[in-house]
């Protein structure tokens, strides 16, 4: 921190606390403390001095320069990138005394202030006054040396999002066998939406608020014109609004967003009249946990079914009247029923973006499609019937199932797509999410697309303009039975994917494909020393 001996001086004046200024753009996040050029006491040879230093700790002698990127204005950026600096996952912890003496390390560095603990782990290399100054407070409470050098500066502003809890005064000595608290907290808290709105003349917006790369997903269902049930799947758990609105809406809405990256969900709908509400309305929520929820299924028509090519066909549903909405979070997958000798058997199928397909006049496009490209095997039960269907017939769906987590590639900047054949689908969903986020930006996204022959290959200009679009991203095929240097997966095709000097070594993979191509993916990152936490593979 610096001298004690330098401290503001006596003034008749209280002193207040620094005035705040918005950072532009940054939509209510942190802000800039500017404090007043501070005098300093007088030095013993009689001189005196005045300086706007704009150090942490307000003495200009104790400044250090500081790392290119690490300004003030980029741990601004930083606090409002939705990182975790707190290392607590969002909610406060209170921390005794004990437990805050153990984040006392430079890559583990808790202090408090004022009875506020902050870990300031992730401040270290933004501190004006260097990392040495910063750890003479580093693992206790710093209060008073904080009090000493510069107490006008706003550091519930300045480290608002490296909060961890208050620190607990007047402690016992806690039981061997209390449970102590750790620098990673392994289960993190349940998100739980939060709900607001927004309206024009003639448009009402329903919004609900998750969290940064929570991968929501969204099911809304039509009761009539005044009565809307909206589901929210976050982590397994099915978050449902039952909304009873002022006035009559339009069915079906004229949007619904989800932000990969925010978290945050937007149900646009039409009103009936085009005219102020006084309020939305009112809801009622509730929560379905996702086994419960696993039992229900939706009654969907075919609009659409054209073959794509030699063996796959291009197949699109829609609610029976057009009463349900569903958007599955990324890389989730719905189970198609059909009916099987007096049974019924299921598939799993990942939706397609119908911005990868070619829309034709005959085919319908709405909200509420699900587009799904289908590869069809002679054997094949469910993918032959549903080859067989017309518009007009009916098939039931699942809700949303998946296990992927859109946060695990939050930390990559290089990532690898595997995928073979069909398998292609879920590996879509991942492309525009992963090259539009913002935080941690990436710096490569390559997909390694596995088929037999060129006339297998699926969406190949689509992806191609994908690259012209955005040179981060690039899809290689690999063909089995080429006719020149045939290549499957292998270790020596994936090696050069994971050296450790190379720039753009890969450090996450995403899998899909058949049972078999998936099983060598793993093996071969096995023998790479790839850790299981650096790659999912999907599976139906």
């Amino acid at each position: 921190m610096s001298d004690p001996s330098l401290k503001p001086p006596a003034s008749n004046k209280t002193m207040r606390p620094p005035q705040l200024v918005a950072l532009g753009g940054s939509g209510g996040g942190l802000q800039l403390p500017v404090t007043a050029p501070q005098k300093l006491n007088p030095s013993s040879n009689g001189s005196s001095s005045s300086s706007a230093s704009g150090s942490a700790t307000g003495n200009p002698r104790n400044k250090c320069a500081l790392k290119p990127g690490y300004s003030l204005m980029s741990w601004i950026r930083l606090c409002n990138s939705g990182a975790d600096l707190s290392g607590t996952g969002g909610r406060a912890v209170p921390v005794s005394r004990l437990e805050l003496a153990r984040h006392n390390k430079v890559d583990d560095a808790w202090m408090a202030i004022r009875g506020r603990v902050f870990n300031v782990t992730r401040y270290m290399d933004f501190h004006p006054g260097g990392v040495d100054e910063l750890m003479r407070g580093v693992g206790s409470d710093a209060t008073k040396l904080f009090d000493e050098v510069h107490a006008w500066v706003n550091y519930p502003q300045l480290l608002g999002k490296c909060y961890v809890g208050p620190l607990k005064e007047n402690e016992t000595k806690p039981p061997k066998d209390t449970p102590q608290i750790t620098s990673v907290i392994l289960k993190p808290p349940e998100i739980v939406p939060r709900f607001d709105w927004i309206q024009q003349r003639s448009e009402l917006t329903l919004i609900l608020y998750t969290r940064s790369l929570a991968n929501p997903g969204l099911l809304v269902r039509r009761k009539d014109s005044l009565q809307l049930t909206v589901r929210v799947l976050i982590q397994h758990n099915w978050h449902t609004f039952d909304f009873q609105l002022t006035n009559k809406v339009v069915w079906p809405p004229k949007a619904a967003k989800i932000g990969a990256e925010t978290g945050k969900i937007e149900l646009v709908l039409g009103k009936e009249e085009a005219e102020p509400w006084p309020t939305y309305g009112t809801h009622v929520t509730s929560k379905l946990d996702f086994t419960s929820a696993q039992e229900e299924t939706y009654e969907y028509e075919v609009t659409y079914s054209k073959d794509f090519n030699h063996d796959s066909f291009d197949f699109r549903l829609q609610s029976v009247q057009r009463e349900v909405l569903m958007v599955l979070p990324v890389g989730y997958h719905v189970d198609i029923e059909v009916p099987l000798e007096g049974g019924a058997i299921q598939r799993s199928y990942t939706p397609v973006d119908q911005s990868f397909l070619n829309l034709e006049k005959d085919c319908p496009s709405s909200l509420e499609c699900l587009s799904f490209l289908i590869k069809r095997y002679p054997n094949g039960p469910v993918s032959c019937h549903l080859h067989q269907l017309q518009a007009g017939s009916r098939v039931h769906l699942s809700p949303p199932r998946g296990t992927f987590q859109l946060s695990e590639l939050t930390a990559h900047r290089n990532i690898l797509l595997l995928a073979a054949g069909s398998g292609l689908t879920p590996i879509l969903s991942l492309i525009q999410p992963i090259l539009k986020r913002n935080t941690n930006r990436i710096e490569s996204l390559k997909l390694m697309y596995f088929n037999k022959t060129q006339e297998d290959i699926w969406l190949k200009e689509k992806l191609e303009a994908i690259h012209s679009q955005d040179e981060r991203f690039r899809c290689t095929n690999y063909l089995s039975q080429a006719e020149d240097s045939p290549q499957r997966i292998s270790l020596e095709l994936l090696t050069p994917m994971f050296q450790k000097k190379q720039p753009e070594r890969c450090t996450y993979v995403a899998i899909c494909g058949p049972s078999g191509f998936n099983t060598a993916a793993v093996d071969i990152l096995k023998q790479l020393d790839v850790d299981p936490n650096q790659f999912h593979v999907f599976r139906g």
